[in-house]
């Protein structure tokens, strides 16, 4: 695939269904953009996580994700956001173990990131492989910064923005929250 300049980019290779990464378990998963058919195992797997990590993806309570928002969470704007999933495998073969997405600003110059995983897929490298995934394709789309809102008990997600060299700031609006920056 390529797009109008001629080149292969990231997003054409995840549309094209061209990457899988290793976790930590030895297996390799698939990552390719979300689709609005999706929803279903979208919505299974925010039924999986704990009350705490749901917490920690939406900032505020959201027990259950309804049709209504799945759909939306599966449908982003092409022109300006990119969600990248990670399909299971074996016991969880086509079903969504998470991902990482960006959602663009109007101006197209900064873009806000979140990740989130299914509790059986923590630990496995994922998070971080999806997330540097994204932030190579924010690139390639012309983004010069991203940033994103992180709580400041939510551990895993501060230390895997420090690892991918992130800023860390406390939110001068909310001293709940820590704002995660990179220049890219």
């Amino acid at each position: 695939m390529e797009n109008a300049g001629g080149t292969i980019t990231l997003r054409d290779r995840l549309e094209g269904r061209e990457i899988t990464i290793a976790g930590k378990d030895g297996r390799y998963y698939m990552m390719r953009p979300i689709c609005s058919s999706d929803a279903p195992s979208l919505t299974r797997g925010y039924d999986a996580m704990t009350d705490n990590s749901k917490w920690f993806r939406m900032l505020r309570p959201v027990s259950h994700l309804t049709e209504e928002m799945a759909l939306e969470f599966c449908t982003p704007d092409p022109k300006r956001d990119l969600c990248v999933v990670v399909e299971g495998c074996g016991e969880l073969k086509g079903e969504i173990l998470g991902g990482a997405r960006i959602g663009g600003s109007p101006d197209g110059l900064s873009a806000e990131f979140a990740v989130s995983l299914r509790p059986e897929a923590q630990g496995l490298g994922l998070a971080r492989k999806a997330l540097e995934t994204v932030l190579a394709a924010a690139k390639e789309m012309g983004y010069k910064q991203i940033w994103g809102s992180i709580h400041v008990r939510n551990q895993p997600m501060l230390s895997l923005a420090q690892r991918i060299s992130f800023r860390l700031r406390r939110d001068p609006e909310d001293v709940s929250l820590m704002l995660a920056e990179l220049s890219l």
